[in-house]
């Protein structure tokens, strides 16, 4: 039986050679239990030095992958950036994209959640957060955490934004409306943020669209986590002063 829609998971991978098959592993779980709409992946390979494709490349058999592969890093922004539009090329008009991490932080399974959140409605993004009643924080770096409350606080005074508290959560559902508006907001010279950055780029930009913005509350766990964090908070955090600077 044919699915009415497609839901693609876009992964940014740099260096996971270990979680990416561990994340691949359970998108698969999730393909399997569910029939209400296919799966596809989309891995956008950031410069990766190790294993991290050829571990990815071992599923194809049994998922259906997409590939774009930089032989140099260029940062999380411009892997979004380029996840957001692959997917405003590939997909149909009912479909949605799921932009993840591929470190083994974010459960698959909150998929079926954050998409039963939005039911038929469009132009819409549902944001996994971390300040929700029965979100909860685990096994995360001391200083990782001070940045996220900061940005917590920081962000909901400036930029108080209905539906949203968590600014910076990279683990979000985007419908083909939401990612066709947020194209049609960029300039002809619009340059991408290269960073973390990006996640704050994006609200900034779809809300100016009508956007509706949901958010359902997820368990963040670093344990799962089998490499240390590529953030560089000291330079995450001016990236982030830098924006609001700018639009402000």
């Amino acid at each position: 039986m044919k699915k009415k829609y497609t839901i693609w998971i876009g992964l940014p991978a740099f260096n996971e050679e270990n979680a990416i098959k561990s994340v691949l592993k359970r998108i698969l779980l999730l393909k399997n239990t569910t029939s209400n709409f296919g799966i596809k992946v989309i891995i956008f390979n950031d410069g990766s030095k190790d294993n991290t494709i050829k571990n990815a490349r071992s599923f194809n058999n049994k998922l259906k992958l997409y590939f774009i592969d930089k032989k140099k890093n260029q940062g999380l922004g411009i892997a979004i950036y380029s996840l957001l539009s692959y997917f405003k090329q590939k997909s149909n008009i009912k479909d949605k994209l799921i932009l993840m991490d591929c470190d083994n932080t974010h459960d698959p399974q909150k998929i079926l959640e954050m998409n039963n959140k939005i039911k038929e409605k469009e132009n819409v993004v549902v944001i996994a957060s971390r300040y929700q009643n029965g979100s909860k924080v685990k096994n995360v770096p001391f200083k990782r955490q001070i940045l996220s409350h900061l940005a917590f606080i920081t962000l909901n005074i400036i930029y108080k934004t209905k539906g949203v508290r968590d600014f910076t959560s990279g683990y979000r559902l985007y419908d083909k409306k939401a990612v066709n508006n947020f194209f049609l907001e960029l300039k002809n010279n619009y340059m991408p943020k290269a960073g973390f950055e990006m996640q704050l780029e994006l609200i900034l930009k779809l809300r100016k669209t009508n956007v509706k913005f949901f958010e359902i509350p997820f368990i963040l766990d670093y344990k799962k986590k089998p490499t240390k964090s590529k953030m560089n908070v000291f330079k995450t955090i001016l990236s982030y002063l830098n924006l609001i600077f700018i639009k402000s």
